[in-house]
This record gives structure tokens, C-alpha cells and sequence, in this order.
């Protein structure tokens, strides 16, 4: 019998289990400099053909020589806590059949799952973090401090900020840290999917697109340790002195946690956050949706079309950014007004109204993990020009986050200065006064 035939393929067996996925703020759709495997701007957090999740077991509190020989090991994971300069207390880490690791950070060792670099690559930790799934439902996600290096071993020096529990154990904190904001109940859970299948659980309206009006607000910035406890932001970024325990709060990830890296923001969102949110194929529908509805500029009386892809090489205009170089096609838009123009040499104000204001180039937010709700891209985000549905530029707007450029003494929570409402498709401040616009086009019929 022949190897291809049907009697004798391998069965490949179900799809795997998806804990969830990671996204990079700052990117819409993929890097500048394009994916590679383990670089890219999302990350799926997949189940392991074998478990790979380490648990803590025996706790050394001196380096005896078995410590030292847990440490030397590279088949047994450990951290050291170095007290002093001869204090060292080691916690051996032994397999968890019930858990997946993930580790996340600038090395590009083997060890890191999901490499993540940004613009100061020093401010980045090589073994930033480390995530936690659960293998059983319901596919818990936890998030620690710190993760293990090509050795399996986490050493926090005598500078890191470290102390003993109640129980008797040690914690600390990293260098830059490693900071954690949850959203308030709802992020995202009043979207309805386009279409609705048959049977589905989901009560009320099957209308394609169709939505209940929500809210979800913010949540606090906070710390996360190496051994998962939650504290208040330190006074600053690097300090020594921990800030105080927050009770109740756990290092569980939730759809729509923020996770700040000290120059990287990373973006949860769970499987089910994620079927409530527009898909690939569906933004892409919205674009051709808005084109077809053949948008023109109301000055040049031209039709107006979104690009299906971030600026291209083959366009300049004499007085725009170098390098920036747009389809003359591209829609423009009137930050204050909202009116939807082509490319004008009218300066800062609009011919529709007469409103002064700036006047930037649109572009579609194709990242489907900033997405809120799965309606269609109606606002623009100012003064960027990234254009979202409604409801995700309410949310963003009201998001502050850490600067990314921020020096390590500008964190602390009542320093306003050190937060601030950022595009999540780029980063870039949004406008104190007005953080977003609702679109005006004008059209043929």
C-alpha cells in the first residue's frame, strides 16, 4: 500500500489548546522591519506537546553545598536571592505536569519563547518576565517577575530590591520591574462576534456587527514580583524599597491586561476576548467596505481609498516628512472637525467649516487585538490618524500608561508626568483635549 494513502496517514490529531496571545503595542499588523519567528508583534500562547511549567519545592537558606549543587545544575531550575555578599538563599524549582511556561525578554537565547525589543534596548531585561498556563480549564495565565536563563537559574543580586515573607520565603522585584494594569470588568465582553452560529449561547440581537453598549475602565498600574505577589508602584522606577502589598489582587492575566516591560508594552488578550474582537478577514471587509463606498475628497471632487498596507515607496510629497511616502489616493483628515479631505495645500484649516486645525493622513488600525468590540472603524485617533471603532478610542483614551522613554526615576503613580494616553497603533501621544475625532466623508450619492 502506498505511503499517501488515505489508510495510512497519520492522524495529526485536535488543534491545541490557545491560552491566548501577546501583542506589541506600537504595531499595526507586524514589526517595521517585518515577523521573524520568535521577534514579531503577536505571540500565541500555545499548549505544549509536554508540559514544561517548573513549581517551587525545597528552600535553601544558606549556600550549602547541595544549593550549590541545584545551582551548577542545568536540569533543575533555581533563584538565588542574594542577601549579602555571603547570604545567599536558593529556592530549588522541581516539574509541573500542570503547567506551560512561556518566558518573554530582550535575550535571544533558547529560553526566550517571545524576544521583545524597544527603542532603548539596555531599558528591556534579557529574562523580562515568565507566563504560567494553566493545562486544565480554565487555561489560567499568571505572570511573574523575572524569568530563567540558558543556565535555568534566576539570580537577583544584593541591589535588587528583596525581602522575606511571612511564610518565611524570599521575593524581590527586578531592576526596571515589571508592572501590571487589569481593566475594569467588561473589557471587551459586549461585542458580539459579526454572525452568530447556530445554537449559539449568546442571547439578544444576531444582527451582524451588531454590539451592547458598555464601558470598561482602566484599572491601576502595578507591580508584579518574582514570585507573583502584587505591590503598589515603588517611589521610583528602581528604587530598593518594594511599595506596599495590594490585598486581594492576584497575578492572573485577564483579557485586556497590560503588561509594561520598561520600553515594551505588551497587550493580553484571552481566547474568548479575542472571538468577540474583529478578525483579520473582517477588518479587512471594513476597508473594502469603506472604499466601495466611494469616499471623495470635497475640494478635488476625487475618490478616496484606504491602502491595504501601512506607506509604500512609491509616493512623495515635497513638503511631507522624509521617507513618508503616501498613494495620492490616501484620505486625509481635519483633527478638530473630522472632515475627510484628499491631500490639500490649504494649511491648517478646513475648507468644509473653517476650523484651524491639523490636518494628518488616515490609516486603519489592522491590529485586531486593540480592538475593543468588532464595529466597524468610524474615529480616528489624534493626532496620529489611526482609525478604530468608537468604542476602542473611548478605551485607549482613557488608558495611561508609563512613557516608554521615561528615565527610571518617573513612574511612581502620583506623578502624572510619568503617564500619559498613548495610540496603541503607534505609540504616540494622544491629544489631551481632543484624543479622538468622529469621521466625516463625504460621498457621490
Amino acid at each position: 500500500m502506498s505511503s499517501s494513502s488515505p489508510d495510512s496517514r497519520t492522524d495529526p490529531g485536535p488543534d491545541p489548546v490557545i491560552y491566548g496571545q501577546l501583542f506589541v503595542l506600537g504595531c499595526n499588523g507586524s514589526l517595521p522591519r517585518g515577523d521573524t519567528e520568535r521577534m514579531k508583534s503577536r505571540f500565541v500562547l500555545r499548549q505544549r506537546e509536554m508540559p514544561n511549567g517548573v513549581r517551587p519545592s525545597t528552600v535553601h537558606p544558606s549556600y550549602t553545598p547541595q544549593a550549590a549543587k541545584v545551582v551548577s545544575s542545568r536540569l533543575q531550575h533555581s533563584i538565588s536571592f542574594k542577601v549579602t555578599h555571603k547570604h545567599t538563599v536558593v529556592v530549588e524549582y522541581v516539574p509541573d505536569s500542570n503547567t506551560d511556561l512561556f518566558q518573554i525578554g530582550r535575550s535571544t537565547e533558547p529560553p526566550i519563547d517571545f524576544v521583545v525589543t524597544g527603542a532603548d534596548p539596555a531599558a528591556v531585561s534579557r529574562f523580562s518576565c515568565r507566563i504560567v498556563c494553566s493545562r486544565t480549564p480554565p487555561y489560567s495565565a499568571r505572570i511573574y517577575a523575572a524569568g530563567f536563563d540558558d543556565s535555568n537559574n534566576i539570580v537577583l543580586g544584593e541591589k535588587a530590591a528583596k525581602w522575606r515573607t511571612a511564610d518565611g520565603h524570599m521575593d524581590a522585584l527586578t531592576t526596571n520591574g515589571v508592572l501590571v494594569m487589569n481593566p475594569g470588568p467588561g473589557f471587551g465582553l459586549q461585542s458580539k462576534p459579526r454572525s452568530s452560529e447556530p445554537g449559539s449561547c449568546e442571547s439578544g440581537s444576531s444582527e451582524p456587527g451588531s454590539s451592547e453598549r458598555g464601558s470598561s475602565e482602566p484599572g491601576l498600574w502595578k507591580e508584579v514580583s518574582v514570585c507573583g505577589d502584587i505591590f503598589t508602584l515603588r517611589e521610583t522606577r528602581a528604587a530598593q524599597k518594594r511599595g506596599a502589598k495590594v490585598k486581594g489582587e492576584s497575578n492572573l492575566l485577564v483579557d485586556g491586561s497590560l503588561v509594561d516591560l520598561c520600553g515594551v508594552m505588551l497587550l493580553w488578550r484571552s481566547t474568548e476576548g479575542l472571538s468577540l474582537s474583529p478578525t483579520d478577514a473582517l477588518l479587512e471587509s471594513y476597508r473594502q467596505e469603506l472604499n466601495s463606498e466611494r469616499p471623495q475628497c470635497p475640494v478635488g471632487y476625487y475618490t478616496l481609498s484606504f491602502p491595504s498596507r501601512p506607506p509604500q515607496l512609491d509616493f512623495l510629497k515635497p513638503d511631507q516628512t522624509p521617507g513618508l511616502k503616501l498613494d495620492p489616493k490616501q484620505p486625509w483628515v481635519y483633527m478638530r472637525c473630522g472632515h475627510v479631505h484628499g491631500y490639500l495645500r490649504w494649511g491648517n484649516q478646513c475648507p468644509m467649516c473653517r476650523t484651524n486645525s491639523v490636518c494628518v493622513p488616515l490609516w486603519l488600525g489592522l491590529e485586531r487585538g486593540f480592538y475593543v468590540d468588532s464595529e466597524k472603524p468610524t474615529h480616528a485617533l489624534a493626532p496620529c490618524g489611526h482609525v478604530c471603532s468608537q468604542r476602542t478610542a473611548e478605551y485607549w483614551s482613557h488608558v495611561r500608561m508609563p512613557r516608554m522613554q521615561a528615565p527610571v526615576h518617573v513612574h511612581a503613580s502620583e506623578d502624572v508626568h510619568g503617564f500619559q494616553a498613548l495610540c496603541p497603533f503607534c505609540l504616540k501621544p494622544l491629544d489631551t483635549q481632543t484624543p479622538y475625532v468622529q469621521l466625516i466623508f463625504q460621498t457621490p450619492y
